[in-house]
């Protein structure tokens, strides 16, 4: 049953895809449904994704770094950051004329499922579909349509079965970040006691490189973190750029 379950999920996931123009083939999902990884025949790809919310300190540090060496990502804000246009709109004009896929991250930022192993329901599916409309709103000020940008993240990169569903049954596409690779911990702050400096970020990042390969890897930064979290990580994207370079892994946006 639980085999007829996942191939019957699957399979309407392919078919929402094709509706969408996105390509089905070479995606693979975690339990709850979300695609966390993205393989093409003959080719060692990897995809860099940026989210942000209330800071994006490191949105220039970023562009500029990608930008002297040509290489494409994909940015993922929230309504939030995108309505505090005196601080924010240059950047995101910036990443979509560079030619970046920029998509949402939600409108306000919440938190759709408690942080439990059950991820029980705190936000209902209709209203985490609700709230990523909004952004959309926010993303059509900036000239990004709906139609071109259908792939997301929901909120907190965090979710249960029922709202990747509602999202899909509204033509959206939600993706979140390869299971494994830890540079997500880039968020947090030295007072907390699972606090992860950025050296061991990057450890850990060349181990699993060494290890498992990163080929279709979703890899997440936070190109900005909470003040009091001064060991910025994305300052590593140099290094971590010729590391896939020397190891032939192309850098592709979505």
């Amino acid at each position: 049953m639980r085999h007829l379950l996942s191939s019957i999920i699957l399979i309407c996931a392919l078919a929402l895809l094709s509706a969408s123009g996105i390509h089905t083939a070479g995606w693979e999902y975690d339990r709850f449904g979300a695609a966390v990884r993205h393989t093409v025949p003959d080719r060692k790809t990897v995809h860099l994704i940026f989210t942000a919310d209330s800071a994006f300190e490191g949105g220039e540090f970023a562009l500029d770094v990608m930008d002297a060496r040509g290489v494409k990502a994909s940015f993922f804000f929230t309504g939030n950051f995108m309505r505090d246009s005196a601080a924010n709109a240059a950047v995101i004009h910036r990443a979509i004329n560079e030619g970046h896929y920029v998509g949402p991250h939600g409108d306000r930022h919440i938190l759709l499922a408690e942080w439990n192993k059950e991820r029980t329901t705190l936000a209902s599916a209709d209203s985490a579909v609700r709230d990523v409309e909004a952004a959309y709103l926010m993303l059509q000020r900036y000239g990004v349509c709906r139609d071109s940008a259908r792939i997301l993240i929901p909120s907190f990169e965090w979710y249960n079965r029922s709202h990747i569903e509602a999202f899909r049954n509204a033509g959206l596409f939600p993706i979140n970040m390869s299971p494994g690779i830890e540079t997500y911990k880039d968020y947090t702050t030295p007072d907390l006691p699972y606090y992860t400096t950025s050296a061991e970020i990057w450890e850990q990042f060349l181990t699993y490189e060494a290890e498992k390969g990163l080929d279709g890897a979703i890899i997440l930064i936070h190109l900005g973190t909470d003040s009091t979290r001064t060991d910025k990580f994305y300052r590593y994207l140099p290094a971590l750029l010729d590391t896939l370079d020397s190891h032939s892994y192309h850098l592709e946006r979505f």
